[in-house]
């Protein structure tokens, strides 16, 4: 699969936070941009088709702004809220060095964006004290609901001063429909529509000199579009150029025109690298399986043939709607082409270690098993970095049928679907990876080990079976396996529940040994948490401590806080914390446990029921037995008795005997803030432009359950308001916390 390269990935991420340079020989909107500027709003969408000069506006604006500024192109492979809040971070990064410590959080999963990373994004920018502009160009890629909840959050905060420059094709009226509406500007397509001056300078730069009355017929024909009279100039280089109006589209008219007037070899460079949205010489050379890439390319941007390049001249572009009319020319002419130019593309990209980007070229080229292979390879690092929309689209693209395919495929999935907490994914691919032969090849991988170990983290029979399963791995997996050490976490931690404590201690030391010699910090901190809570129980404080911090330094060295793992550190953390009387930094640790349970669902009941029994715990220790009985109830709700097992239930017990005999003694001496897993999962959605009926879609619940959660969250932050609530929600660090 080749390496990673730092220098193509610092290369394309640049060529998104880099504005592009102002060409001065362009039609200035000076006017325009200093009336937006100057205006109280903080936020100025930039609406029009494409070709009518959104870009070309930005990049003047930028260039002329004495304000600190941050810019940002989006693409098609950013439609991904984790993506989205990383890009924005980096945009900001020149004028806000806070940010950064956003980006050092985005090891977390998807469903923290909105409640953690969007809101403390918000958080940074709203305490800038020097006014910036922030630009983001083409937020028309982004389709996914999510992406744009992201994008109302961090921009509800924008300070005074400061501005926020949106390009869409679209309007977007979803944005910002509270706090900033009111302080809102909009450019549309009227006032980016070129007169007979703005024609005449477009003429000029391509070398023409028409009549007034030619340039009053461009002007009129394409209704002041700014690609339009671009190409009109372009096609009269060479002879008088008329344009049809009998032509039913324009626009398709006048790029046929244009691409028709095109020498050959020019004409087919556009057409076939279309495909790619960054070009980069080398890429170029590569994919059209020529040298001179780099030529061609300062050739078309020196012609201004719709071909612009970064600060650096290191990577170009191709104007949006002139590439996809070039897709479409590609697709008509040499479609039978395409799938090897896309094989090519992915090849070039998976040597260098960008797998994201050769994982979408192999889907284009339908090269399913390559794309799985890839996925694969890449499935870690996505997850990592909290992309759980990315893997949907990639495993959705593939297919099921295709991923069935790859043995080692499917239990890799299976695995990341039951690391990220999502009960439903894990049981379907669970279901999935049992249906794959235990003799099919895996690339190294056991099936039957491989299966066991799943079924003994879920135990859908019961901690009995639970414990053969592991049992098994253990035996199946050899010393030398890298599948040794999680095979060793499961089973200490299937005997340390199951009443067998010394059994389950000598395995887990065991385990630690074997995966810090393979450096996995997952099987780490969840060995270490296992320590800490049996010493929490039997009140070895000390013990539990340095148990605690070893676990959080695995989470933290591994980048992995947003494994099912880390509520349960957290959780154990808090416990310490409160106990040695350090209320500020135990609250802390209890606030992320809380609204991180969720990552442990049912579908993992050996690491969700200790995390749940931790934090009831915790509420115990500041007086909150509110909190504590709804972690019990929840429990009780969501793991039968059977599944579970005796040992646990003894532990259950205690703690809810524990939590009765305080409510006895006397009432919680703190507020409560004893929110359901649900009730958790509707705050950071309060901070959205969101109405009830849309929250209510994007949780996938009624109307009336949103309504009554919302009651139930206001009474117990004590808010009577949704802005009051969200204050509240902060102040708790319920959303936005950075620290840990």
């Amino acid at each position: 699969m080749g390496t990673d390269d730092p220098l193509l990935s610092a290369l394309v991420l640049e060529s998104k936070t880099s504005a592009p340079k102002f060409n001065s020989s362009f039609v200035h909107r000076a006017d325009l941009i200093h009336s937006a500027r100057t205006g109280s709003s903080r936020l100025v969408t930039v609406t029009a088709a494409a070709g009518y000069g959104k870009t070309s506006l930005l990049a003047e604006w930028a260039q002329s702004e004495t304000r600190p500024t941050g810019w940002l192109t989006l693409r098609a492979e950013d439609d991904d809220p984790s993506t989205l809040v990383r890009l924005l971070a980096h945009a900001c990064a020149g004028f806000a060095s806070e940010s950064r410590a956003v980006i050092d959080l985005l090891a977390s999963a998807q469903d923290a964006v909105l409640g953690r990373l969007a809101p403390a994004l918000a958080l940074v920018l709203e305490r800038q004290d020097v006014p910036f502009v922030l630009f983001v160009d083409d937020l028309h890629v982004l389709q996914d609901p999510d992406c744009i909840d992201v994008l109302d959050v961090v921009f509800s905060r924008i300070p005074e001063g400061s501005q926020v420059v949106l390009a869409s094709r679209h309007r977007l009226t979803q944005l910002a429909r509270n706090r900033l509406a009111s302080s809102a500007a909009e450019i549309d397509a009227g006032d980016l529509r070129i007169d007979a001056h703005g024609a005449e300078q477009l003429a000029a730069e391509a070398g023409v000199q028409v009549s007034e009355s030619v340039l009053d017929q461009w002007v009129e024909l394409c209704d002041g579009w700014a690609a339009g009279i671009h190409m009109c100039a372009l096609l009269s280089a060479k002879e008088p150029f008329r344009p049809s109006a009998e032509s039913p589209v324009l626009a398709d008219y006048l790029y046929q025109e244009f691409i028709r007037d095109l020498p050959e070899d020019t004409r087919t460079f556009l057409m076939r690298s279309s495909i790619l949205s960054t070009h980069i010489p080398d890429l170029c050379n590569a994919v059209l399986e020529r040298t001179d890439s780099a030529h061609v390319l300062r050739d078309l941007e020196a012609r201004q043939l719709f071909v612009t390049a970064d600060p650096t001249r290191r990577a170009y572009r191709l104007h949006p709607l002139f590439r996809e009319y070039l897709q479409a020319a590609l697709q008509l002419e040499e479609g039978s082409s395409v799938p090897g130019l896309h094989a090519r593309a992915a090849a070039w990209f998976a040597e260098r270690g960008e797998l994201p980007a050769a994982i979408d070229h192999a889907l284009a080229a339908a090269d399913f098993r390559l794309a799985t292979n890839l996925v694969t390879a890449a499935g870690l690092q996505a997850y990592e970095a909290g992309q759980s929309a990315t893997l949907g689209r990639w495993f959705r693209a593939i297919g099921d049928a295709n991923l069935l395919e790859n043995a080692s495929a499917v239990i890799v999935i299976t695995w990341f679907a039951v690391l990220a907490g999502d009960d439903d994914d894990a049981r379907k691919w669970a279901t999935l990876l049992e249906r794959v032969p235990d003799d099919a090849d895996a690339g190294g991988m056991n099936v039957a080990s491989a299966k066991a170990m799943i079924r003994a983290i879920m135990m859908p029979g019961g901690v009995d079976t639970a414990l053969a399963d592991a049992q098994f791995a253990v035996a199946t997996e050899p010393l030398e396996s890298p599948w040794r050490d999680p095979a060793l976490q499961i089973l200490g931690s299937t005997l340390l529940h199951s009443g067998d404590t010394e059994r389950g201690f000598a395995v887990l030391r065991e385990a630690i040994d074997v995966a810090r010699a393979r450096n996995n910090p997952a099987s780490v901190a969840i060995a270490e948490s296992e320590f800490a809570f049996v010493s929490i129980e039997d009140g070895a404080w000390g013990v539990a401590e340095e148990h605690v911090q070893r676990a959080l330094d695995a989470i933290d060295d591994g980048g992995i806080d947003g494994y099912v793992m880390a509520p349960y550190a957290q959780a154990a953390a808090a416990c310490v914390q409160l106990q040695a009387g350090r209320s500020v930094s135990g609250r802390r640790h209890l606030a992320q446990a809380m609204s991180e349970r969720h990552r442990s669902g049912t579908a993992v009941p050996l690491l969700s029921i200790p995390t749940r029994l931790l934090i009831a715990r915790a509420h115990l220790l500041i007086g909150d037995t509110d909190s504590a009985t709804v972690l019990l109830d929840e429990i009780d709700e969501l793991f039968p008795a059977p599944t579970v097992g005796a040992a646990l239930r003894a532990r259950i017990a205690d703690v809810r005997e524990q939590a009765r005999a305080q409510k006895a003694l006397r009432a919680a001496s703190h507020p409560s803030i004893a929110l359901t897993a649900a009730e958790q999962r509707l705050i950071p959605y309060l901070q959205t432009h969101l109405t009830r009926d849309e929250i209510a879609q994007r949780l996938h619940v009624s109307v009336n359950t949103v309504n009554t959660q919302l009651s139930a969250v206001f009474r117990k932050i004590g808010a009577t308001t949704r802005s009051e609530a969200v204050d509240r929600a902060h102040h708790l660090e319920l959303i936005g916390a950075i620290s840990s």
